[in-house]
């Protein structure tokens, strides 16, 4: 004959079994007793020995644990979690400098980027003043004009003396004018239709 009882509808496993709590980890463990609240004393003693040591040596776990009449997987787990929270912080400020850093650095670089572009811009203005519309388009005024002057001087000259010294002097002084540019500086010049 069974008995029943008001108010008795558990199961057999949950009168055995006591309530589940997760511990501070996360972990499921079972446990009789509520978890205790640290007092704000203890909390200023833990406090004071991770401002002077962020790893918690055995004897010194054993040693606070004493001291503040707690168990001391609570002092190591109170260690491990303000590392954790200690580590966050220090990532907040290096994130914070980085971020400032970044700022500046970016600044920096939209303050050179205008710079050559303005340059840029300067000589690409100075390039087209310097384009001549005649059948080489690659040539500049300024050369234009030395070869032009060079082509005069050695015109006049042919009509001025009829020797040989002197016609061959000219012809010297023709060349001299007269010297090839190097591909440099073709290549920084922009090119056009």
């Amino acid at each position: 004959m069974e008995v029943r009882y008001p108010g008795a509808e558990m199961s057999a496993v949950q009168m055995v079994v006591p309530p589940v709590q997760p511990d501070e980890g996360g972990c499921f463990r079972f446990s009789q007793e509520k978890k205790k609240k640290l007092r704000r004393d203890q909390l200023d003693s833990l406090e004071n020995g991770f401002q002077e040591e962020k790893k918690l040596d055995p004897e010194r776990k054993m040693k606070l644990a004493g001291e503040l009449g707690l168990q001391p997987r609570q002092v190591a787990i109170w260690f491990q979690n303000r590392r954790a929270r200690w580590k966050v912080k220090q990532l907040e400020r290096q994130y914070d400098a980085l971020k400032l850093e970044f700022d500046v650095v970016s600044r920096e670089k939209q303050k050179l980027q205008e710079e050559v572009m303005r340059l840029k811009a300067i000589v690409m203005n100075e390039a087209t003043k310097k384009q001549v519309p005649t059948g080489h388009p690659e040539a500049s005024s300024d050369e234009s004009v030395v070869a032009t002057s060079a082509a005069a001087m050695y015109t006049s000259s042919k009509g001025q003396g009829t020797s040989k010294q002197n016609h061959h002097h000219h012809h010297s002084k023709v060349d001299e004018y007269n010297y090839p540019l190097s591909s440099p500086y073709w290549a920084a010049l922009p090119s056009y239709p």
